[in-house]
């Protein structure tokens, strides 16, 4: 009966040994099988964050550089008004050396000796002697027109005149900023020119 159990025994150790073993081999299978789950996550989780980190490196990359081309754009405006008002203001500073108190009195007596014969004169001025003006056109054209011509001082004018006939709302504009502007036409397409 000692053999029996002693049989007996080892039967229910191997058993026990055996569905330890297999338990043991179950839960290390399990483990494993847990553990390429959560490294297989843990990769993709990596993978998403590399993508995600390169989506925004080159959405920040884009943005740097519209951003750079839109100062780059800015600074060429503001340099090419910059050099225009630079040429504006030489060419404004020509004008009034060139169009001084005597040239003015000359081309006002010409042009209003012109016009006054068809009827009466309105000058505008400022800067210039109104009263020697007068004078001026009185003993030029005393002769030869009969109409009146009326010099007026305007303090909107800085340099140069505005002349038309008396009674209308249209002149004639001489002043500094008005031959500048025409002259604008000029020079701005030259300078866009030279610009590029």
């Amino acid at each position: 009966m000692n053999v029996k159990l002693d049989s007996l025994i080892e039967k229910i150790k191997a058993d026990g040994v055996d569905a330890a073993k297999k338990q043991a081999e179950e839960i290390i299978t399990a483990t494993n099988k847990n553990a390429d789950e959560i490294i297989k996550k843990a990769k993709d989780q990596a993978e998403q964050f590399q993508k995600n980190a390169e989506s925004e490196a080159k959405a920040y990359q884009k943005n740097a550089e519209i951003a750079i081309q839109q100062a780059a754009r800015d600074t060429v405006l503001v340099l090419k008004e910059k050099i225009t008002a630079i040429l504006e203001q030489a060419l404004l500073t020509d004008i009034d050396k060139a169009m001084d108190k005597d040239f003015l009195k000359n081309l006002i007596v010409k042009i209003a000796g012109v016009w006054a014969k068809d009827g009466d004169v309105e000058v505008l001025v400022n800067g210039v002697d109104v009263d020697a003006l007068m004078a001026q056109l009185k003993s030029a054209l005393t002769n030869n027109v009969k109409s009146t011509i009326e010099v007026k001082l305007d303090r909107k004018i800085s340099n140069g005149f505005r002349i038309g006939k008396k009674g209308d709302n249209l002149f004639y504009d001489f002043t500094d900023e008005s031959i500048l502007e025409a002259l604008r036409v000029f020079l701005n397409p030259k300078l866009a020119e030279i610009l590029k």
